[in-house]
């Protein structure tokens, strides 16, 4: 449903979220965070180099943290969807954009999130994957270099 280097963000509906920018500059007047549906609809700017646009449907839950991240209070079901951030210096893109996948829970449900050491070398593999129930909703397995 995603790319590989998206994150995923897992929140229940009516909590606050706190969606990653992962930016190397200090300065968020450089932040712009973009919000799509889906992976190719129609994106919508919900803050554009540091300020947050009063013509979005969730701006008054909106804010911008110290560390550029986007705060988004009480969650609802429509907030579902790609969240990205881009930094900007001179007009020209820093770095890849920060993609975030945030999926809204409804209802009761239970997850759990399980991190299993598949190699055990200088090359430590790991899987994690998230359940719902006895289905696996998304795994991900990845290696850390010890040198």
């Amino acid at each position: 449903i995603s790319g590989v280097d998206d994150d995923h963000v897992f929140i229940s509906s009516g909590e606050n979220v706190h969606l990653p920018c992962n930016n190397d500059l200090h300065d968020c007047k450089s932040t712009t965070w973009i919000y799509n549906r889906f992976r190719h609809s129609s994106a919508v700017e919900l803050i554009a180099l540091g300020i947050k646009k009063k013509d979005t449907e969730r701006h008054e839950r909106l804010s911008l943290g110290s560390d550029c991240s986007l705060n988004i209070k009480n969650i609802t079901e429509e907030d579902y969807g790609f969240y990205s951030c881009r930094q900007y210096v001179n007009e020209q893109q820093q770095g890849d954009a920060a993609r975030v996948y945030l999926h809204v829970l409804h209802g009761h449900c239970i997850i759990t999130l399980t991190t299993t050491l598949l190699n055990e070398d200088d090359n430590r593999e790991w899987r994690c994957e998230v359940t719902q129930g006895d289905q696996v909703k998304t795994s991900f397995t990845y290696t850390v270099k010890i040198s």
